[in-house]
Formats: structure tokens, sequence, C-alpha cells
């Protein structure tokens, strides 16, 4: 038999498996079972990983309306404990400085039949009445007037609060708290958490 005779029989071989539908169920039943395999590999896989760092689901609790005395742009809030605490901007207009009530309000997280309310907390007293830390927002509102809140946020057992004080990125500088492990006992650190962040 000459070479093309043979590719003729193999063609015509294979144009009759591929009409019969021969190699079309060969390669279904091929990718079937790969993908079987696949499955249960990834499950087996899934199954280790929750085993090993757990599983949290992610669900919403309840919806809250906030409140402040003035008209703001929200920035962030943070929840540790029984606390939220609510940072925005404020455009002040005339007024001549910027007071914490103007970024920040603190409200305690109550549950009432099954639902949540946050009651606003007066600031005195609290980690936001500080001396060092107060001391420390007025200098950086009195130095930097174009200050804004970027971010809040609970990290490595710290409260952070990043500020916008320059027009490059870099320009931050960030007030850090410690938070005690049962979240009651929140204590100022300082106004240098760049690195923390």
């Amino acid at each position: 038999m000459s070479e093309i005779q043979q590719d003729i029989e193999k063609q015509t071989t294979l144009d009759k498996a591929v009409a019969e539908g021969g190699a079309y169920e060969i390669l279904r039943k091929r990718l079937t079972s790969l993908g079987q395999e696949l499955n249960q590999k990834t499950e087996t896989l899934n199954q280790q990983r929750l085993s090993e760092f757990g599983k949290s689901d992610m669900s919403i609790t309840a919806r809250i309306r906030i409140r402040t005395e003035n008209n703001c742009i929200a920035r962030d809030i943070v929840r540790f404990g029984d606390w939220l605490l609510f940072g925005y901007n404020v455009f002040l207009g005339l007024k001549k400085e910027t007071k914490i009530e103007d970024v920040f309000s603190l409200y305690q997280l109550i549950e009432r039949d099954g639902n949540y309310e946050a009651d606003p907390v007066d600031l005195s007293g609290t980690f936001l009445n500080i001396d060092r830390f107060v001391q420390d927002f007025n200098e950086l509102y009195t130095y930097y007037k174009n200050a804004q809140l970027l971010q809040l946020v609970e990290r490595d057992g710290k409260l952070l609060a990043s500020f916008q004080i320059g027009e490059r990125v870099s320009d931050i500088r960030v007030f850090r708290w410690s938070i005690s492990t049962d979240k009651k006992n929140i204590n100022y650190i300082d106004n240098r958490g760049e690195r923390d962040i």
C-alpha cells in the first residue's frame, strides 16, 4: 500500500469514527472524568484549608443610622467591642479651629429587641479626650489647616486614625491607641503610627 492510500484510509476511519460519535464520546468521558477528579481534589483542599485556618461567614447583623451635628463627608467607621467610632471630614467655613467633635463621633452599640442602635457618647472621659491626644490633634490642625481624615482601622490590637497632611501620598500622620483584648480599655499611644498603617 502506498502512503497516499494509507493516509486516505486513516482519514476515512477517522471521519467514520467522528460521524458515529466515537471520538466525541471518548473525549467527553475523559473530560468529565478529569473534571470530577479536579472537583474532588478542590473539595479536599478546601476542607484542609478550613481545618487549618477556620471559617468566618460574613453577614449583615444590623443596619444602623448614624447622625452627626454637622454635614459631613463620611470617611470610615470602625467597631471594637460595643463601640463604633465614626470618622468624617467637615467643611467648617468661618470656624477658626477644628475640634475633635468635628472629625470623630463615638457611639455605643446597644441591642434592643434583636436590633442594634447606636447611642451617641459624650467624648469627655473617653479615649478621645486624653490630654496628650487632644494636644496632638490640635497641633495637627494648627500646623496643617487642610488635614483630612483618610482611614480608621483596628489592626494588631491597635486603633489607627490616618490623616492626609500634604499633597503627596506619603504625607500622612497616624494617631495610635492600644486596645485591650477584651476591647474595653483604649489608651492613647502617640501620633507616630505611619509604619503600623
